[in-house]
C-alpha cells in the first residue's frame, strides 16, 4: 500500500511540473486530469468522448494529453537502423561516397548495436586543412548516448591521399585502448581518401590484442 501511494504521489508531482510549464494551474488542473483519468497510465485507455470532455475546450488541456501520447510513443518506437555493417570493404566505400571530396577534415562517429547495426552517426569534429583536434570524450560520449555496442570512427584527409600519418594511428589506437576500459570497442577505423581508403582492421592494427 505505502509503494502505491508513493507512486500516486509521484505521478501527481510530475504532472503538477507539466501543468505548471504550460501556464495552467497545477493544483485544480491536477484533480481535474485525476477525476476524468484516475492515473497517466489509464489515459491509454480513454475514450474520445472522455478526452473531448476533459479537454473542455481548453487547448492547454489538449497539449498535456499530447505530450503525454507523445511520451509514450517515444518509449515504445523502435530504434532507427540506419544500416548495417557486414565488412570493413563495404563501409569504407560507404564513407568514401561521404567524406573524400570535402574540402575539410572532418571526424565522424558511427554508432553500432550488438548486430552491428548503425544506429547513429555523427559529426564530431570539423576543422581546417591541416588540423582537426578532437578529444576521445566526445567520440564516446556519442557511443554512451546512443547506448553503443561497438564505434567506428572515420575521418577524411582533403588531400585525398588516405595514408595515416603517425599522429593518425597514435589517435586511433588511443580511441582503442580507451573503449577496451569503457567496453565499447573501436570496432574500425577509417581514413579517407578521394580514390581509396585505409581500414585498422584491415591492415591489422585491430583488434589490439591481436598484436
Amino acid at each position: 500500500m505505502q509503494q502505491l501511494k508513493t507512486a500516486t504521489r509521484n505521478e501527481r508531482q510530475l504532472l503538477n511540473q507539466v501543468l505548471k510549464s504550460l501556464g495552467l494551474p497545477a493544483a485544480t488542473e491536477c484533480d481535474r486530469f485525476f477525476r476524468y483519468f484516475h492515473s497517466v497510465a489509464d489515459l491509454r485507455c480513454a475514450s474520445q468522448r472522455q478526452r473531448r470532455a476533459y479537454v473542455g475546450g481548453q487547448s492547454r488541456r489538449r497539449s498535456l494529453l499530447t505530450a503525454i501520447d507523445l511520451g509514450r510513443w517515444v518509449q515504445q518506437a523502435p530504434r532507427p537502423v540506419l544500416g548495417e555493417v557486414l565488412a570493413s570493404s563495404q563501409l569504407g566505400q560507404l564513407l568514401m561516397d561521404d567524406l573524400r571530396y570535402l574540402p575539410q577534415e572532418r571526424v565522424e562517429v558511427l554508432a553500432l548495436d550488438a548486430r552491428n547495426q548503425i544506429i547513429a552517426r555523427q559529426t564530431v569534429f570539423q576543422g581546417t586543412l591541416d588540423s582537426c583536434p578532437v578529444h576521445p570524450r566526445e567520440i564516446f560520449q556519442v557511443a554512451v548516448m546512443h547506448g553503443a555496442a561497438t564505434i567506428v570512427v572515420a575521418h577524411n584527409h582533403p588531400s585525398g591521399v588516405p595514408e595515416p600519418s603517425s599522429n593518425d594511428l597514435a589517435f586511433m589506437t588511443r580511441l582503442a585502448e580507451c573503449g577496451q576500459l569503457m567496453g565499447i570497442p573501436l570496432l574500425d577505423g577509417f581514413v579517407i581518401g578521394v580514390s581509396s581508403y585505409f581500414s585498422l582492421r584491415e591492415t591489422g592494427h585491430l583488434p589490439l590484442n591481436a598484436h
